[in-house]
Parts: structure tokens; C-alpha cells; sequence
């Protein structure tokens, strides 16, 4: 079976980091909520949330060096490999999508005018994670990156030279960000182009997760690690300041300060972990665990409520925190209950028994 790190310190630790995306991006995308309908949710500050993308490239390129590199090391466990990883992503994100998509089409159709009038084309792309950009899954972008990165990883497990196709992905992608922040002329389309998303610059950021791996595995630790994670989330939310509150645009250099600021945060978590006594066990640990579904849950939930709701009230931001904490509960509980052990049958079922 593939190596299985979540009892270790280092990667408990990290659940903190994923149910902190996962709540900026809810916060994020409901603050763009409230300005289409010319309001604002706490001043604007959260518009840097996206970050929250950045964050999850960052952390699934440490987790996947972290989890199985030593399949690359052994040049064995291919299959075992991509079944853990595609079924992870793709069994409950079916079923997910399929939710709100049935509940709009047939039941109120006014509920989310942008999944009511979703055109045969659009719902192919949504549901095979198409290079596109689908319209009911609205982190769907986000997960084409991490399958086309699983690839990408896969590859180096059949053959470990394999990955130097990952170096040349990798140098396309960083021509396409200089391209990006520089002169514009767009060699690979802009980014709605299927071949620019394949060679996006956010694939760079998985290799900033490889980076904190390396210094992982090269135990490379600074021993002050409550002034640096300290320093390291004063970093994330002085970017996010600069950026929110207009003091200077980020959003086409994201990759450089947005995914550089939370490489930061993330290799502090990662130190910080290896200084602490045992692994942590607290509702942000065990929230962290739920980060895929809520990423999968929020869009459509909290478009509905913000738009037809929340935002008609004074009190809307009470409504809209709400929200998001029940999220993060329905979240667990579709985690704990039904997604892992529907996963633990298919990988009895289908993994090497003897990995």
C-alpha cells in the first residue's frame, strides 16, 4: 500500500494549512459575491484569498514528493500510485458535481442562472476535468492541475529519466510566466487556451513544494521556528494586504509573490513540525482532512446563500460565517463517514497488498 505519512508530526501539521485554504478561498469567493451586488464583506480585505489556489499547487506538490517518492526511488508502484491519486480526486468529485447540476436543473433553475443555462459542451469539460473552464465546479481549473501534475509525477515511477519531461514542462511554464509579467505576446494563447493551462506558470509552484521537500529530506530546519512561522504568516497577510487593498495589482505575478509567500508558510509549518513533541490533534487537524470536499461543496452552497440571501441583509456576513462553518461540518462528516471508507473498499480491492 502506498506509504502512508498521516500519523507523522509532519504531515498532521499540514491539515492545519489545508483548512486554512480552504476557509480563505470560501471567505474569497464570497467576498466576490457580495461586490457583484455592489456591496462589500469585511472591506474588501479577503479579495487576496486566491491565494488559497496557490497554496493548495504548494502543498500538493510537498505532499505528493512527500508520500511517495520512494516509488520513484524503488521504480516500482506505478499502479498503486495512480489508483490511490485519481481515485482520491475523481470518485467523490462526481458525485459532487452531479448535486448542485441536479438540484438547479431540476428543481429551481433560478437558483444559479450560470449552471441552469450550462450548454452540453461545458458539462463534458466540467466532468472530465477538460482543459476548459467548466461551469459547475468552480475549482475544477484547480484540480486539472493537480491530474495533469499526478501525471506528470507518474511518470518518473516508470522510469525515473521520465521525469525530466516534468524539467521541460516546468521551463515552458516558467517562459510562459516571464511572458506573463513582461511583454504579453501570449506564445501558447492566453488563459483560457487548453495549451497554456497545460504549461501554466502554476505549475511552477509544485515545484516550490518539491523545494520544501528537498530541504525536508536534506533535514534543513531553522531552529527558531516560532519567530519564523510567525514571520511566515505576517508575510502571507502583508502580500495580501498590498494586494487587497490596492496598494499594488499582484494578480499577474501571483506565481512570484503570492506562491512564493505561501512556499514560505508552508516550509515553516513543515519546520515547525519538527520541533514539536508529538503530532497535533485539534479541530483544525481533523477539518484538514475534509479539504477536498469543502473545495468541491463551497461553490454552488454559497452562491446561492450569498446571492439570494445574505447579501438582501444588513447581517449578511453573520449568515455568510454560517454558512462556511457548515461547511466545514457537512464537509467532515462526508469525509468521515462515506468518502474514506468508500476509498478504503476500492483500495482493498485494487492495491498491491504487499506495498
Amino acid at each position: 500500500m502506498i506509504h502512508d505519512p498521516r500519523e507523522s508530526k509532519t504531515y498532521t501539521t499540514l491539515q492545519i494549512l489545508y483548512t486554512f485554504l480552504a476557509t480563505l478561498l470560501m471567505v474569497y469567493h464570497s467576498t466576490q459575491h457580495y461586490n457583484i451586488e455592489g456591496k462589500t464583506l469585511f472591506w474588501n480585505f479577503f479579495t487576496f484569498g486566491e491565494m488559497g489556489e496557490d497554496l493548495l499547487f504548494v502543498l500538493m506538490g510537498f505532499t505528493v514528493f512527500y508520500t511517495s517518492w520512494q516509488f520513484v526511488e524503488a521504480q516500482k508502484g506505478y499502479k498503486d500510485f495512480m489508483i490511490y491519486t485519481l481515485t482520491r480526486i475523481f470518485l467523490v468529485y462526481w458525485v459532487l458535481i452531479a448535486i448542485p447540476g441536479f438540484i438547479v436543473w431540476n428543481i429551481n433553475p433560478h437558483l444559479h442562472e450560470s449552471i441552469a443555462n450550462i450548454r452540453a459542451d461545458q458539462w463534458w469539460q466540467t466532468f472530465t476535468m477538460w482543459f476548459g473552464h467548466p461551469r459547475i465546479a468552480v475549482i475544477t481549473w484547480v484540480l486539472t492541475q493537480l491530474v495533469f501534475f499526478a501525471l506528470l509525477f507518474g511518470l518518473g515511477i516508470i522510469h525515473r529519466k521520465l521525469l525530466y519531461i516534468w524539467y521541460i514542462v516546468l521551463a515552458i511554464s516558467l517562459y510562459n510566466l516571464i511572458d506573463r509579467v513582461t511583454i504579453h505576446t501570449q506564445p501558447f494563447g492566453d488563459v483560457t487556451d487548453p495549451l497554456f493551462k497545460v504549461f501554466s506558470p502554476h505549475n511552477l509552484e509544485f515545484a516550490f513544494g518539491a523545494l520544501v521537500f528537498s530541504l525536508y529530506k536534506k533535514k534543513i530546519f531553522i531552529k527558531h521556528y516560532k519567530l519564523f512561522l510567525l514571520f511566515a504568516v505576517a508575510l502571507v497577510f502583508g502580500v495580501g494586504a498590498i494586494h487587497s487593498q490596492g496598494i499594488h495589482d499582484l494578480y499577474n505575478a501571483r506565481v512570484l509573490t503570492f506562491g512564493l509567500a505561501v512556499t514560505v508558510l508552508t516550509y515553516a509549518v513543515v519546520n515547525y513540525a519538527q520541533f514539536i513533541d508529538k503530532a497535533p490533534d485539534n479541530i483544525f487537524v481533523r477539518l484538514g482532512e475534509a479539504e477536498y470536499i469543502m473545495l468541491l461543496i463551497h461553490g454552488p452552497i454559497l452562491s446561492i446563500m450569498d446571492f439570494h440571501f445574505a447579501t438582501k441583509f444588513s447581517f449578511g456576513w453573520v449568515l455568510t460565517l454560517a454558512t462556511i462553518f457548515s461547511i466545514l461540518t457537512v464537509s467532515y462528516f462526508i469525509r468521515r463517514k462515506i468518502e474514506a471508507p468508500a476509498l478504503a473498499l476500492i483500495y482493498n480491492r485494487f492495491m498491491s497488498k504487499s506495498l
